[in-house]
């Protein structure tokens, strides 16, 4: 099993809810916690460790759904520590790369696009834009303590699988270039870790979320 590093994971959470708009990171339970406060998740737990002794006693008392815990540890190894009533959700991943691997060549895109780069306090976002206006890709990265962590990286599912997800990476990785900063970090879905590995990201840790199903 991988294990993850502790600190890194800590930036990396300061960078997420930067980016998020989330309440800025706290220690509580033996992890970290963020009050995110929006309709879909009132909070999430982060554990850089798959710390036993706090997960099970933070899970059993917890009594309503939309509060997550998050793990850097495989899901077949924190369900054992879940009450019942829990459930796993699609398996997430951890994953770093020097900034540079994406560097080798600029982003390159079909000419009925054009990427657009916008800044927001210290967030810079990446857009890819239809010639009609319409949004196909985006992502933005936000840098925190010497690492510039990558989120929201996505396409429109009817313009996939042309090179879009990959120009947003290239170009959002130029932008950050002139930080002088090396070191990179993203949480990956599955289908997102096929398009990061093939840009030379490598796997840090698993990233098991957890929450109490909601009431039929």
């Amino acid at each position: 099993m991988l294990v993850a590093n502790p600190d890194l994971i800590a930036r990396w959470a300061d960078a997420w809810a930067i980016s998020r708009g989330a309440a800025m990171p706290v220690s509580r339970d033996g992890g970290l916690y963020i009050h995110v406060d929006q309709p879909d998740q009132v909070g999430r737990y982060l554990f850089a460790r798959l710390e036993a002794d706090s997960i099970g006693p933070l899970a059993a008392s917890i009594d309503r759904p939309l509060l997550y815990l998050k793990v850097c540890a495989p899901a077949e190894m924190v369900a054992p520590l879940l009450p019942p009533g829990w459930e796993i959700a699609t398996p997430g991943f951890m994953m770093t790369a020097p900034l540079s691997v994406m560097l080798d060549r600029p982003p390159a895109i079909p000419t009925e696009f054009e990427i657009r780069i916008t800044y927001d306090e210290s967030i810079t976002f990446a857009h890819i834009v239809y010639v009609y206006g319409e949004e196909a890709a985006r992502g933005r990265i936000v840098t925190v303590d010497g690492l510039i962590v990558f989120d929201r990286i996505r396409t429109a599912e009817h313009y996939q699988r042309r090179g879009l997800g990959s120009a947003v990476m290239r170009a959002l990785a130029a932008e950050a270039r002139q930080s002088g900063i090396e070191d990179a970090m993203l949480c990956a879905t599955p289908a997102g870790r096929e398009l990061y590995t093939s840009l030379g990201w490598s796997l840090h840790s698993d990233y098991t979320t957890a929450s109490l199903a909601a009431p039929v």
